[in-house]
């Protein structure tokens, strides 16, 4: 166990909180904490009361999602993009190909969100 720092004046652990997990998942909570950086203790209290939202965001779990994520998110910035032009030239039409192209990529990525 980790030792206070002699200048640390916080409130301390001393309330101790048991989980039953399978050898499965305790394996696997350790190699999660180890990919972190963090010890299991810490790794399992960051889980536990959410406070960083890097450990426990979706996309970290699910690296189909982050990819997903990132796809919409370059198709949202075409979009913008197209419509920006849009509203300064008023004109569409030489742009209409790249508009299909942003639409369809965008209708494929709903396909899939809706598919997890």
């Amino acid at each position: 166990m980790a030792r206070y720092e002699r200048t640390y004046e916080g409130e301390r652990r001393t309330v101790h909180l048991g989980v039953q997990l399978t050898p499965s998942e305790q394996a696997e909570l350790k190699t999660a904490a180890e990919q972190q950086g963090a010890t299991l203790s810490a790794y399992v209290r960051e889980l536990c009361l959410r406070r960083s939202q890097a450990v426990v965001a979706a996309t970290r779990r699910n690296p189909e999602a982050k990819a997903l994520a990132d796809e919409l998110r370059a198709i949202g910035i075409n979009l913008n993009q197209l419509a920006r032009y849009a509203n300064t030239t008023g004109d569409l039409a030489g742009r209409a190909d790249e508009l299909n192209d942003s639409l369809r990529d965008l209708k494929a990525a709903t396909a899939r969100v809706l598919a997890l």
